[in-house]
């Protein structure tokens, strides 16, 4: 019964990290580092997520932003 419990509540918790939102960070990252794209692996993946309707321009900004706000959080703490 208390796994059950644990496996709900991780469910539910986590309802924002929806499948376009990881794309979208994955988009982010290249982004913000354009040296990734050199690998071809990863310059096929580029190629997939720019023509994934799922993953709008707004959402990588948005993913862009979370990015840069946590550097500037840990930039701050220390």
């Amino acid at each position: 019964m208390v796994m059950e419990y644990h496996a709900t509540i991780r469910k539910n918790s986590r309802a924002y990290y929806t499948g376009p939102w990881r794309k979208a960070r994955i988009c982010a990252r290249f982004v913000m580092h354009p040296e990734f794209t050199q690998r071809d692996r990863y310059a096929r993946l580029a190629a997939k997520l720019t023509n994934d309707p799922s993953v709008s321009n707004r959402l990588i900004g948005q993913a862009i932003a979370y990015f840069e706000g946590k550097n500037h959080q840990r930039n701050i703490a220390t």
